[in-house]
């Protein structure tokens, strides 16, 4: 771990006379839905009960993943309640994201060999984390 502050050389100046390093890129963290995110971690907490921690982690193919979303969509959309569909789904999709993004060698979905992956753009790189 490095403990030099990384610098992009552009500055975002505010009204008070403060200076910033610039933000464009890095992403709106201020802006998520972070109900939605305590109920997907609260999510996280019981299959890390069920399956253990980091169990996810070690890699889960695309295809089971989407899989499992739709049909919990799937499910949420014909109104069935004997599970938190909505939020199952939501769990594998962001999982599927993380998948493509971290294990790109996992997406077996014949139609996406060779396409763009998530957000069609890759993440930033560690100084923007």
């Amino acid at each position: 771990m490095g403990t030099e502050i990384k610098d992009s050389g552009e500055r975002t100046v505010f009204s008070t006379g403060a200076k910033r390093d610039m933000h464009q890129g890095k992403g709106r963290m201020d802006l998520a839905p972070w109900a939605a995110i305590i109920r997907i971690s609260q999510h996280c907490e019981q299959g890390a009960i069920k399956y253990g921690e980091h169990n996810v982690d070690k890699g889960i193919v695309l295809h089971s993943l989407l899989d499992s979303g739709i049909r919990h969509l799937a499910k949420y959309m014909d109104g069935m309640d004997d599970e938190p569909h909505l939020v199952a789904a939501a769990w594998n999709i962001l999982w599927a994201i993380q998948m493509e993004l971290k294990h790109p060698e996992l997406i077996d979905i014949p139609s996406r060999e060779g396409k763009k992956t998530a957000a069609f753009e890759p993440v930033e790189s560690e100084e923007n984390r």
